[in-house]
């Protein structure tokens, strides 16, 4: 009986010092506040994201879209129709490519999801105190960073595209 609980214990303790668990704890916490913002929107923090590199990439072609929000092309062809479908985005063929850009209702947009995503900053910056959520996010940036040059070299990926 001993053993069952110290055993327990170890496993405690493995996962508050694993890195993967409470990252993944982490970024749940932060997803629920973010989906509850974008809701009356009717969109996802994800898709919002996506409009927001538009926004200021109009005419970005789906592979670097994908290297931006660092998603499979699977994930942003499934993105640009679920945005097409609600007439937030169109494709516009040149050659053999494709660009994306924002439909008037796409853009229309742009003052709401600015808004909710400074009001969601605000409130978790309030939670964890500013200066913490600033260094959180440069040292998650960082390591991200740092974890992409050694998956790119196993892969042949290059992480600054």
């Amino acid at each position: 009986m001993v053993d069952d609980i110290s055993h327990g214990d170890d496993s405690l303790h493995f996962l508050e010092d694993c890195l993967f668990y409470s990252v993944n704890a982490f970024s749940r916490q932060l997803l629920k506040m973010a989906e509850a913002g974008f809701a009356p929107l009717k969109l996802s923090p994800a898709h919002a994201s996506f409009l927001l590199i538009l926004y200021d990439n109009p005419g970005i072609n789906p592979k670097k879209l994908g290297i931006l929000l660092q998603l499979t092309p699977s994930t942003i062809t499934r993105f640009i129709d679920a945005l097409a479908k609600k007439k937030l985005v169109k494709r516009k063929k040149h050659g053999k490519t494709i660009a994306i850009f924002p439909t008037d209702k796409g853009l229309a947009l742009k003052p709401a999801i600015a808004r909710v995503y400074k009001d969601f900053y605000l409130n978790y910056a309030r939670i964890l105190g500013p200066e913490t959520a600033r260094n959180l996010a440069r040292q998650i940036r960082g390591a991200n960073a740092d974890l992409a040059k050694v998956s790119s070299s196993d892969t042949g990926h290059d992480p600054d595209l």
